[in-house]
């Protein structure tokens, strides 16, 4: 028998909170194939789990510990110091994730356009989800953030799915979260004196998510499933839909982009509205995803 469940701390309109639900349905699809989602309209738009597997709370945080003490996430996050390795490096590595149990392949795509490469350093280029630089590694911060959330699992992914967001774990959010954007002139204090804190359970699920919107290469350039382009900027745009679809139909529908989301008379059947957040980018290569904003049928043209 099919249960929802809602995911009350899982908000659709937050960037990071509408990538996790993606990320979760894709990681119980692998055990219920039928699980779907759909986000549910409250004083937002929350996640909704639909599975007759994962039917409670208990139940799901439970699948989520196991997922967190298997070594899924260890494949596909050590096989390399950071994303941004000579090509050679890279082909190793697709080479030999090819058979992973986690298929390790699948990470690697969607995190280094293949074809697109830095002229200075002949570096491989990043996602747009890639959104560090300097002392900071991508692959190093989401280990960092797996070795925090393997101390107490349980609790850490309660205050991801279920809330409320507390960031009680001392790592960076990578990019993904603009809750964390410290911001000088709204602080009493230099922000480089503050402790970075993210909700570790929220990026694990949605580095899990990924897979579903890979990095591209064209003509030498780099892009990504997800973002729009106008001119130097880019903006993540995700669509919210209150009609129930399993992982991949979902995947079909954040590839096909913001182009096919339309309809005749505004958007398609099932699809409520569209988030965007910019990527707004700063310093030295560093970027964060900034609040997002709904947009209207009519701007989903770029």
């Amino acid at each position: 028998m099919t249960n929802s469940l809602i995911l009350p701390a899982l908000i659709g309109s937050h960037p990071l909170g509408a990538m996790s639900s993606f990320g979760l349905l894709r990681l119980i699809s692998s055990v219920d194939p039928l699980a779907k989602l759909a986000f549910v309209l409250r004083d937002d738009w929350v996640a909704c789990i639909e599975s007759s597997i994962y039917t409670n709370e208990g139940l799901l945080i439970q699948a989520l510990e196991r997922w967190l003490n298997s070594d899924d996430l260890d494949q596909a996050l050590t096989w390399a110091s950071d994303v941004r390795v000579q090509p050679a490096v890279y082909r190793a590595a697709l080479k030999d994730g090819g058979g992973a149990k986690t298929t390790r392949s699948d990470f690697l795509c969607s995190l280094v356009a293949d074809g697109a490469l830095d002229t200075q350093k002949g570096l491989v280029k990043p996602s747009a989800f890639y959104m560090v630089s300097g002392q900071q590694s991508f692959l190093g911060g989401m280990r960092e953030i797996l070795a925090q959330t393997r101390r107490s699992a349980g609790a850490i992914f309660r205050e991801a799915v279920f809330g409320p967001w507390r960031y009680q774990v001392r790592s960076h959010s990578l990019g993904w979260d603009p809750n964390t954007e410290r911001l000088y002139a709204l602080r009493s204090r230099a922000p480089s004196s503050e402790k970075p804190s993210c909700v570790a359970g929220a990026m694990l699920l949605a580095f899990w998510a990924l897979p579903m919107m890979p990095a591209l290469s064209h003509e030498g350039r780099p892009q990504t499933i997800g973002f729009s382009r106008r001119g130097r900027e880019q903006s993540f745009r995700w669509p919210i839909f209150s009609k129930s679809i399993d992982a991949s139909e979902l995947t079909t529908l954040l590839q096909v982009g913001s182009k096919g989301w339309r309809g005749p008379q505004g958007m398609r059947s099932g699809i409520e509205t569209v988030f965007e957040s910019s990527r707004f980018e700063f310093g030295q290569g560093y970027a964060v995803l900034r609040p997002a904003q709904s947009i209207h049928a009519r701007s989903l043209i770029g």
